[in-house]
């Protein structure tokens, strides 16, 4: 976390400039070294835009070392108290990582589609593959608070069928099964 600020404070090493070559929605001009924007807030987000995909160096560092702390900090709590209801819900998930992403990424394809067609909005572009890759059409779009809802849902209905799964690979020893 130290090592992303020194890195991001002075841009010397660890996010790739923006090239504009693509035409990517989610890339920005913000992309690359941050600047001192016209606004607090834009300077704060011009000094958070670091390059995800691929990762950079100082997204790497930007995320995972928190996240370090933050499971430090929370063993550790969980050791001396107990897991508790939250925790044990949530181990259901850690012990399917692989099987959790897999699922997720169809499921949340699945619930776009069917946002869009309930929503009468455009979702034939959803099917055409690669859906990053395409521009979102004019109508498009929901607002934070239903993408928050659209989040907790997908967890919620991916419970059972991680839980099923943890459940599998407790009973059974194949070699394949800690891949997942």
């Amino acid at each position: 976390t130290i090592l992303f600020l020194v890195l991001r404070g002075t841009n010397l090493y660890g996010n790739p400039p923006y090239h504009g070559q693509s035409d990517f929605v989610y890339s920005s001009d913000m992309d690359g070294p941050w600047r001192v924007q016209p606004s607090v807030t834009m300077t704060v987000v011009s000094f958070l835009n670091v390059e995800k995909y691929p990762p950079s160096l100082q997204y790497l560092l930007m995320t995972i070392g928190p996240g370090l702390i933050l499971l430090s900090i929370l063993d550790r709590r969980a050791l001396s108290r107990g897991l508790g209801a939250i925790g044990k819900f949530f181990l259901v998930y850690g012990r399917v990582p692989l099987f959790f992403y897999v699922l997720h990424i169809y499921l949340i394809h699945a619930m776009a589609g069917l946002a869009a067609w309930l929503f009468h909005q455009p979702a034939a572009w959803l099917f055409r593959g690669a859906i990053y890759m395409n521009p979102i059409p004019e109508g498009y779009g929901h607002n934070l608070p239903f993408i928050y809802l659209m989040w907790v849902l997908a967890v919620l209905l991916l419970y059972l069928p991680c839980r099923w799964f943890a459940g599998v690979k407790a009973r059974r020893k194949d070699w394949w099964l800690s891949y997942l």
